[in-house]
């Protein structure tokens, strides 16, 4: 992942020779430039983190750890970060994959994981939410919870934000980890979680989506769904997005909390959720990827893996790109929903999956 090349101050990435787009310019066998247009990243249950190319899905690197990869992904500028089952936070170099610190939390981590430009924000099944320091992985703070953590992980600029099975989602403070507010529901935090300017959006095992006040952790609103398991969250000006374990994926009302609309599909929706202004994208365990029109939630389109859609969604203007349980990672065409690439790994992809394009 070479960045762009310049001839006396002029950028000559995407540059054209007779008419051929040129993808790498080599000395001596020696690559000097490198067209690189992105990188999707994701974790599999064969151990290993995966860079592939955004275009083809050929295989730019991978990293092997001690653990299957169930964790979220996020990455800065320099390296892309991940949790393991080994017990371990890592951050790889983006460039080629190369380990630059690990973290030990002393049990699994199969949280989500957010950045920042000064720290790694990630939890463990020990119930331990750490910030470690981007640079380095040294612990900055942490906080414990009573049970395990395997939430999203949401940020701004004051705290840190969490769910945990002890039922409780969390504010802490970004600066230190104590603890701003906490706010109890009726069974155990596992979804993702969103944030805006006025509130803090999660879901619990309770069957409840709930929007809380940011400042103090009070209920704003909450959405009863028939069941509601790990499903990713997302949001827009108007809606929040959520899947649940009674086969539904839901525009709830950001403001007031009532439904706006409901989409059927086969089984639980536990994958991660995008949105766009004109659809929103869920994968669900009966092997599907969805594609569901914004406004009045009718499917747009459909693509079928051959299993469970568990992972996270990362979306750009051409393609969706989502993990499933058949070991593979695909691209799909986001217009019409057909395949335009898969990568296939040892074992099933329930990972985050990250989607990084250079500016």
């Amino acid at each position: 992942m070479m960045p762009p090349i310049s001839i006396d101050g002029t950028d000559i990435t995407g540059v054209t020779i007779d008419g051929t787009d040129v993808q790498e310019i080599t000395v001596d066998g020696t690559p000097v430039f490198s067209a690189f247009s992105g990188a999707v990243f994701a974790g599999s249950g064969d151990n290993d983190i995966y860079a592939l190319d955004v275009n083809d899905g050929s295989e730019l690197w991978s990293f092997t750890t001690g653990g299957s990869i169930n964790s979220g992904i996020a990455f800065d500028d320099s390296a892309i970060y991940a949790g393991s089952d080994d017990n371990h936070v890592y951050a790889l170099d983006i460039d080629d994959g190369s380990e630059l610190w690990s973290f030990n939390t002393g049990s699994s981590v199969k949280s989500g994981v957010a950045v920042d430009d000064s720290a790694v924000y990630a939890a463990a099944n020990n119930g331990e939410i750490y910030a470690l320091d981007s640079s380095d992985g040294s612990e900055l703070w942490s906080f414990t919870t009573g049970s395990f953590v395997q939430s999203g992980i949401a940020f701004d600029d004051s705290a840190v934000y969490a769910g945990s099975f002890d039922d409780n989602v969390y504010a802490l403070d970004i600066n230190n980890g104590s603890e701003i507010w906490s706010f109890t529901t009726g069974g155990g935090v596992r979804s993702g979680i969103a944030v805006d300017d006025s509130a803090v959006y999660a879901g619990s095992q309770d069957t409840n989506v709930y929007a809380l006040d940011i400042n103090n952790g009070s209920e704003i609103w909450s959405f009863t769904a028939g069941s509601f398991g790990s499903s990713g969250i997302a949001i827009d000006d108007s809606a929040v997005y959520a899947g649940s374990s009674d086969d539904n994926l839901y525009a709830i009302d950001i403001n007031n909390g009532s439904q706006l609309w409901s989409f059927t599909t086969g089984s639980n929706v536990f994958s991660g959720i995008a949105v766009d202004d004109s659809a929103v994208y869920a994968g669900s365990q009966d092997n599907n990827v969805y594609a569901v029109n914004i406004n009045n939630g009718s499917e747009l389109w459909s693509f079928t893996t051959g299993s469970n859609v568990d992972s996270g969604i990362a979306i750009d203007d051409s393609a969706v790109f989502a993990g499933s349980g058949d070991d593979n990672v695909y691209a799909i065409d986001i217009n019409d929903g057909s395949q335009l690439w898969s990568f296939t790994t040892g074992a099933g992809v329930v990972s985050g999956i990250g989607l990084f394009k250079p500016q």
